[in-house]
């Protein structure tokens, strides 16, 4: 496939291949796993190994040079062969969770158990919220703000992750996720980035806000990395020291009478001065 085709082959991937890979997964959680495999894991592998099939104009899809509605054609045919690669890609450190969740409820009493919530439980019942908050975010945010909410992910490796949720699948977004992971772009322009593109997406998640709050913060945490401290989060620490810095400095001031009380003139010290 050409370059040039790789932008119409996105849009009919997201318009015709998603929801129906969606459902193969559905469908191969809840066979082979009781349905306690997260879809979103599934359809996110699937996600990545197409466009490295895309990437690399590899077999089975595009390694004869197919148009961009025969490839899509071709991941429609094979969508349960999809959910099964994504299964077994997946199934091992699953079921490894699976069994450390067993360990630790079977060391706990019967009134513990019964307390906890099923985390799979609560994730199917705001699927259908969740995908309308990730539908939004698709289409209001503009480009160059999905490349650079992608771009400048806190956590490298979830770079390509994270813009095929979003849907930054343009050959600049790829490129300008490849530079900031060799290094190319500074680390203060990266949260530059960060910041911004951060902004505008909790500005368009707000709107959300029929979402339950557990549903607006699975969302928020899918796409957005939140950080405690200011330079993490993409703020600008650089510039003006604040005037906190002065006020943890001792700065004498001598009266008239050569006393040193260490009050600038004219401030207040909280009650009426010594009378003359």
């Amino acid at each position: 496939m050409k370059p040039t085709e790789h932008d119409t082959f996105w849009m009919l991937y997201e318009q015709s291949v998603r929801a129906p890979i969606e459902r193969a997964c559905r469908s191969t959680s809840r066979k082979r796993t009781d349905s306690s495999m997260d879809i979103d894991d599934m359809v996110a592998w699937i996600d990545t190994r197409v466009w490295r099939m895309l990437q690399n104009n590899s077999y089975p899809t595009f390694h004869d040079n197919p148009s961009p509605a025969q490839a899509i054609q071709r991941l429609l045919d094979h969508r349960s062969t999809l959910a099964r690669w994504s299964y077994l890609a997946l199934c091992r450190q699953h079921f490894r969770r699976v069994n450390q969740r067993a360990e630790f409820l079977g060391g706990m009493s019967r009134a513990e158990r019964l307390s906890m919530v099923s985390s799979t439980d609560s994730k199917i019942e705001r699927r259908e919220e969740l995908d309308a908050a990730l539908g939004s975010l698709r289409k209001s945010m503009s480009d160059n703000d999905k490349q650079k909410l992608a771009a400048s992910y806190i956590h490298k490796e979830d770079r390509h992750r994270v813009a095929m949720v979003i849907g930054a699948t343009r050959r600049k977004d790829e490129r300008a996720i490849s530079q900031t992971l060799a290094g190319v772009v500074k680390e203060n322009t990266i949260q530059q980035m960060r910041s911004r593109a951060r902004k505008r997406a909790i500005e368009i998640l707000s709107e959300a806000s029929k979402l339950p709050l557990l549903g607006f913060i699975a969302i928020l945490g899918l796409v957005i990395s939140v950080n405690a401290t200011p330079t993490q989060a993409g703020e600008q620490t650089g510039g003006r020291k604040g005037m906190s810095s002065l006020t943890t400095q001792s700065i004498p001031i001598t009266t008239q009478s050569g006393e040193n009380n260490g009050v600038l003139p004219g401030e207040q010290t909280g009650g009426r001065g010594p009378r003359k």
